[in-house]
């Protein structure tokens, strides 16, 4: 919910997908996780190009954050998830999970979902590269 004064994104209650993250890490129940997060959309920050000239149309850039000398791609599960963790994000797309783990560029790079927040949580690469498969077995 944004508030109207000052047009900030008030914290609120998780969205389905959160809740479902939750409920199955709760429970360890791996194959729910990756069965929720493989059937969704997540937000990519974007990095703000100098020259955006330089972009090819249609892609998107995935920031890299380091931790303990592992790479995470960070994605949030919605842009108010992004505004309450990282609030200094300006510019992010949303695209399916399972499109961006086909894609996947590097078998060094892990994904962070939601870092930041408490129920947040980073897959390994192999685990990453998995996502369209649980995503074909929920359509």
């Amino acid at each position: 919910m944004t508030d109207p004064t000052t047009g900030a994104i008030q914290p609120g209650q998780p969205n389905q997908l959160e809740s479902t993250i939750a409920a199955g890490m709760a429970a360890g129940d791996t194959e729910a996780v990756m069965r929720a997060v493989a059937g969704s959309d997540v937000v990519v920050p974007q990095a703000v190009a100098a020259d955006k000239e330089d972009i090819e149309q249609g892609s998107i850039s995935l920031p890299v954050i380091e931790q303990d000398g592992t790479s995470y791609v960070p994605v949030f599960t919605s842009e108010r998830t992004m505004s309450e963790a990282a609030p200094d994000i300006e510019d992010a797309v949303t695209v399916a999970a399972s499109d961006l783990a086909a894609n996947w560029p590097s078998e060094e790079l892990w994904l962070a979902v939601n870092p930041g927040t408490e129920d947040g949580l980073t897959l390994p690469p192999d685990a990453v590269r998995s996502l369209p498969v649980y995503n074909a077995t929920t359509a």
